[in-house]
């Protein structure tokens, strides 16, 4: 399959964009009937094109052989580590990312055998279609089927078509979003539907995990709750005492991953790693770079436009749309304009969330996709409630203007850009590994621990090997900071105790993190010099990558 793709790139396209022309026929063919109205219910079989559509778009990177973005390494690597010591904290650090962005990881690889590039952007796909399914649920409870259907298309398209590494990755921002949709799904249900049953817990639950995900996704998931609590309490009032007990599930819900972390941090002795590794380290990742506002805008505007101009004609299409209509979207009712205020608020905080980094990372923005449908789907309802009285054409042309404003520019973005991975699958396959992996495999089993020393992540990967150290690589060793001499014990125990066959010094001009010659770790840790001398015998130097073998492994290896 592979190599009949390779011979002819071009029918990649053709067979997304008759993906994209189904489902654009499911979703106006009921318009043209004469009796159609926009009903108010759950709409799943619209999650199967939803999942259809992802699927046939992003088919491709499954197949690549090679990292897609340096994070990626990370948590495959962590996933890695994590089987042969599944205790967080104490086996993998996961730096500014929470346990469960490695967890969500190891369902996928246990089926598939391993954790590797494939497992993981199988489960990147997998997350970013609950998260658009359930999205697309709440819509449908909110504003109706139809409307629900057209003002998701945009975010399918963009998800679908993207060739934008950062987007096609597996990203930390995804176990985030997957969370948010399925509490905007429990809470819109409970809010239409009177339905509760055990759907305020876990509605609670998946917010409450969320700090446990991205620290980043925090304030999404505040006024989420926030707003859940001031619903349910509305209705406890109104209701009399027995909407108590809804109350008391949501808070319990929402307090239960607190909990369990309390216990589990208490029970393996494990604050004062968390503290440094997780809390300190978020609030000095934000505190690291120093850009106005105005300066992200300007290199996030680059990086988009010049990588993937999608993510501009995603933003741009929609916005536009609602710009356009803004005299619509406030009727005489607040029940009509409510929910779009609410849904403004909430896309507003996302992009303060996407901003408080202050980086120019385009995997911020996978943040956005939930609260972006949810204020499109309000959007046009409300327009549509401001023409309920109007000629039925009239309604079905609004309809059909914010298909040709919001999902217009992206296909003519995407028209004649030739994918760039489908013409190299063949021979990603065929090399899967790079020259290093392979003579790290020379010394190593599939399992054994690999130390490094600089960022060169994709190698544990490649090779199939955990982690040595509970960092992934050696940013906090290398570069100064308040808790410098903690991470360099910590660092030099860890090796000492997994004893890992091979250990490597990735400084060099390869290395994504660090080039400089003056930082390999016999010139600025001579006490991890002084281990590596003792233990360790260099056996290669590829592409600037010292390779040394454990003095009995090497003599194991030798004919």
């Amino acid at each position: 399959m592979l190599c009949w793709f390779a011979e002819n790139p071009d029918r990649y396209w053709w067979v997304v964009c008759c993906a994209i022309a189904g489902a654009l026929f499911l979703m106006l063919r009921p318009l043209l009937r004469t009796d159609w109205r926009d009903t108010k219910r759950t709409d799943w079989n619209w999650g199967l094109v939803i999942l259809a559509v992802l699927l046939i778009g992003r088919w491709p990177t499954w197949f690549v052989t090679r990292q897609l973005n340096p994070d990626e390494n990370q948590f495959i690597a962590g996933a890695l580590t994590l089987r042969h010591d599944p205790v967080f904290w104490r086996s993998v650090d996961g730096m500014s990312s929470g346990p469960l962005n490695y967890l969500a990881l190891l369902p996928v690889g246990w089926l598939h055998g391993v954790d590797d590039y494939f497992s993981a952007r199988i489960t990147a796909l997998l997350l970013l279609a609950a998260s658009l399914i359930l999205t697309h649920q709440a819509c449908a409870l909110l504003t109706g089927v139809a409307t629900a259907r057209i003002a998701g298309f945009a975010t399918l398209c963009l998800e679908s078509l993207t060739t934008q590494s950062d987007f096609l990755s597996y990203s930390s921002e995804l176990v985030s979003i997957c969370l948010l949709g399925m509490a905007a799904y429990l809470m819109t249900r409970r809010s239409t539907t009177g339905a509760a049953g055990p759907g305020n817990f876990a509605g609670g639950l998946a917010l409450g995990a969320i700090p446990l995900a991205k620290l980043q996704a925090v304030p999404q998931a505040a006024v989420l709750s926030v707003g859940w609590l001031i619903c349910e309490i509305w209705h406890w009032r109104a209701g009399g005492q027995k909407d108590g007990g809804k109350v008391l599930a949501l808070i319990a819900g929402m307090s239960a991953p607190l909990i369990i972390c309390v216990i589990y941090l208490t029970a393996f002795g494990l604050w004062t790693d968390m503290g440094v590794s997780y809390l300190f380290n978020n609030a000095s990742y934000v505190g690291a770079i120093h850009l106005s506002l105005w300066e992200i805008l300007q290199l996030t505007w680059r990086s988009a436009f010049y990588e993937d101009a999608m993510l501009v004609c995603w933003l741009a299409g929609s916005g536009l749309w609602l710009l356009l209509t803004l005299p619509l979207l406030w009727p005489s009712r607040p029940s009509h304009w409510l929910p779009t205020a609410g849904a403004a608020i909430f896309c507003a905080l996302t992009l303060v969330c996407i901003a408080t980094p202050r980086r120019p990372f385009l995997h911020y923005w996978q943040l956005l996709p939930v609260p972006w449908m949810l204020l499109c789907a309000t959007g046009i309802s409300a327009a549509c409630r401001r023409l309920e009285n109007w000629p039925r054409t009239l309604r079905y042309g609004l309809l059909l203007s914010v298909l040709l404003i919001s999902v217009g520019g992206l296909l003519y973005a995407r028209a004649g850009v030739d994918h760039p991975y489908v013409g190299r699958l063949v021979t990603y396959q065929a090399h899967p590994t790079s020259r290093v992996a392979r003579e790290l495999q020379r010394f190593t089993r599939p399992g054994e621990a690999l130390g490094v020393w600089g960022w060169m992540t994709n190698l544990y990967v490649e090779a199939g090997l955990r982690q040595a150290t509970r960092e992934a690589y050696s940013q906090m060793q290398i570069l100064g900071g308040p808790y410098y001499d903690y991470y360099r014990r910590r660092y030099l125990s860890d090796l000492e105790r997994s004893l890992p066959p091979i250990f490597i010094d990735a400084i060099g001009p390869v290395d994504f993190g660090f080039s400089a010659s003056h930082l390999h770790h016999d010139k600025i840790f001579p006490e991890l010099a002084a281990y590596v001398r003792t233990h360790y015998t260099p056996v290669a130097d590829l592409d600037g990558v010292l390779i040394f073998a454990r003095n009995d492994r090497l003599l194991s290896t030798r004919p």
